[in-house]
């Protein structure tokens, strides 16, 4: 049998559908990492007393877990710590009523806090130190100092490998059908169930995914090129 391209096409409109399921999988993931990933780097960088531990050891041990792992496991228990908890408070609500959706962004951004903050560490210790006393020097806070003097220094920095983390959240979120969330992959494969041409279906899967992280690649070299004109040694 020979490759049906007229069926990858119409696989690829059915599944270009669920491109905002994929983008809601990413964007919110990179969001939460984004916030807590900075919150996390500016604890270790600062050596906060017992958290700056906590948080290294979270970086650690969500990094060296596989994603698809990651999903299974609050899949599991995550369900069945919430069936235990209304059945003792006589909620009326169990967990095969929550929309999957909601799952799989919190085993995602858990897993994209650990890397972000990775991203967001090595970005503000490649600002000099002397930033800092400067900026004391001067009377402003470190919470002043940081937001005013070195993450605009360091943003610059930051962007490529933030982009490089969206554009892994894309393609990772592909994972989440096989706890039957309906995104660009679940999307293709129904279209292909029907008559079992799965080679175009991942094809027609494939030019999705690609043309979304080009995309995502010429914003962030936009983005990027901005910052560095505008911000890159500034202050805010």
């Amino acid at each position: 049998m020979g490759f049906d391209i007229k069926f990858m096409f119409t696989t690829l409109i059915a599944a270009a559908k669920y491109i905002p399921v994929t983008l809601i999988l990413a964007f919110v993931p990179l969001l939460f990492g984004t916030i807590f990933g900075t919150l996390l780097a500016v604890i270790r960088i600062f050596k906060v007393k017992f958290l700056a531990r906590l948080a290294q050891i979270y970086v650690v041990v969500i990094r060296g877990i596989p994603l698809v792992l990651l999903v299974y496991i609050i899949y599991f228990q995550l369900t069945k710590v919430f069936d235990v908890i209304a059945l003792r408070f006589s909620w009326s609500i169990r967990s095969k009523d929550i929309n999957l959706i909601y799952v799989a962004i919190i085993a995602i951004s858990i897993y994209a806090t650990a890397n972000i903050s990775e991203v967001i560490r090595s970005g503000l210790m490649s600002v000099v130190r002397g930033q800092f006393e400067a900026a004391y020097s001067v009377g402003l806070t470190r919470g002043q100092a940081l937001r005013r003097i070195v993450i605009p220094q360091a943003l610059p920095v930051m962007v490529p490998s933030l982009c490089s983390n969206f554009i892994g959240l894309i393609k990772g979120s592909s994972i989440a059908y096989l706890i039957s969330i309906v995104d660009i992959m679940n999307g293709a494969m129904i279209s292909a169930t029907a008559n079992y041409k799965f080679l175009e279906a991942y094809v027609a899967a494939a030019i999705i995914y690609w043309i979304i992280c080009v995309v995502i690649e010429k914003v962030s070299f936009i983005l990027e090129s901005y910052l560095n004109v505008h911000i890159k040694g500034g202050v805010l």
